[in-house]
């Protein structure tokens, strides 16, 4: 299948852990159906067995091949176990390039950084906490471009910095994290030709306060307006953004601010009535930006929470029900960087590596499924 061709190609580069004995089934395809299998609503090794038995017929029509039979789950558990997580996470990382490339539109490009802890991760046997993992997400395409661990005893800063070294980020590209990151060394190595957007809170209070009284005393060097509609609520709220000057010596570069008073509007749980809000939020960029730049990237930065984190939290959920005793591993790391989401509930879905998989699925499985993002790990025995 031509659709399914670079991705092919990515996945027969990763090494195989088996003998050449053994390897009656070949790992491209082992990877990709079992990819297709955990799209579809598979969540353990004999799921994977079931839709491969299911729709063997089709597969052998789609791809050329000659199945007899799905492989064995002990098979399937033995060949992903044995992957090595360094071998596979280029693959993945290269595969959301790819589609990247082909999708965005020059001059558009925007990154959501973003942690999140993963739901059903922790270990209370093994004494270990849950685990985080830092995602980048292209807002425009709806990509997760990659993703890294957060080691035990760090944070998001020190992941961020290596993550985005390692990426390669185009120099166009507007990048947008939360207030963790406003820092000091806010164009550090990776960073240093990208244009940050980062909130300012109270956790720079100086920074903050210095803000607040630019806000009041500034004439802005540009504005637009926008008007978002939230899944959680019926009535549309409209956001003002203003882009105001700064003197404030960093490094290099000539920093703005971007400032956006918005009105708000969220639903009363106990009355049902939306109630209206006004807040004014302070922003921090290491280069100057368009008001309506400024505005698609901070509104698209919601999107990894709604869509990728969202996936997480619902896909994670049965994945811990499915694995046990360590629900934070299961067979859906053969998804590894992350599969094509479909979460069912109001949020969009959220396309990453490989994001043709929930077009071509549908052709093998008329179930629908929350996939998952998951990092690659131990899974359980089988």
């Amino acid at each position: 299948m031509i659709a399914f061709a670079p991705l092919l190609d990515l996945l027969a580069e990763v090494p195989d852990p088996r003998r050449a004995q053994g390897q009656i089934y070949k790992l491209p395809y082992v990877l990709l159906f079992s990819i297709l299998a955990i799209v579809t609503g598979g969540n353990s090794y004999r799921s994977i067995v079931t839709f491969i038995d299911v729709n063997c017929r089709k597969l052998n029509a789609a791809f050329g091949l000659h199945w007899r039979r799905a492989p064995a789950h002990t098979a399937i558990c033995y060949i992903l176990q044995g992957l090595d997580p360094a071998a596979i996470e280029p693959v993945f990382r290269r595969h959301a390039a790819l589609l990247q490339a082909a999708c965005v539109a020059p001059g558009q490009r925007s990154i959501a950084l973003d942690g999140k802890t993963l739901r059903g991760s922790f270990d209370n046997f093994n004494d270990r906490p849950a685990a985080q993992v830092l995602s980048a997400f292209a807002t425009d395409t709806a990509l997760v471009l990659a993703h890294v661990g957060i080691a035990e005893k760090s944070n998001e800063i020190p992941a961020a910095q290596s993550l985005l070294a390692e990426l390669r980020v185009a120099k166009d590209t507007v990048l947008t994290l939360d207030a963790l990151h406003c820092q000091k060394n806010i164009r550090s190595r990776g960073e240093a030709n990208l244009a940050l957007i980062v909130p300012v809170k109270d956790n720079q209070p100086h920074l903050h306060e210095r803000t607040q009284d630019l806000s009041n005393a500034a004439a802005p060097l540009d504005s637009a307006h926008a008007v978002t509609t939230a899944a959680t609520a019926t009535k549309a709220a409209p956001s003002a953004y203003s882009i105001l000057p700064t003197h404030w010596p960093i490094p290099t570069g000539n920093p703005t601010s971007p400032r956006v008073e918005r009105e708000v509007f969220t639903r009363d749980a106990k009355t049902g009535l939306l109630r209206r809000a006004s807040e004014t939020a302070f922003y921090i960029s290491n280069t100057p930006i368009g008001a309506n730049r400024a505005a698609t990237a901070i509104r698209a930065h919601w999107a990894i929470e709604t869509t990728s984190h969202y996936s997480h939290d619902v896909t994670m959920a049965k994945i811990a029900r499915a694995a046990d005793p360590t629900p934070a591993y299961s067979p859906a790391c053969a998804a590894s960087l992350s599969t094509s989401s479909r979460p069912t509930a109001p949020a969009p879905s959220a396309r990453t590596a490989t994001a043709p998989l929930s077009q071509a699925s549908t052709a093998f499985s008329n179930s629908s499924s929350d996939s998952v993002e998951q990092p690659w790990g131990q899974p359980p025995p089988c």
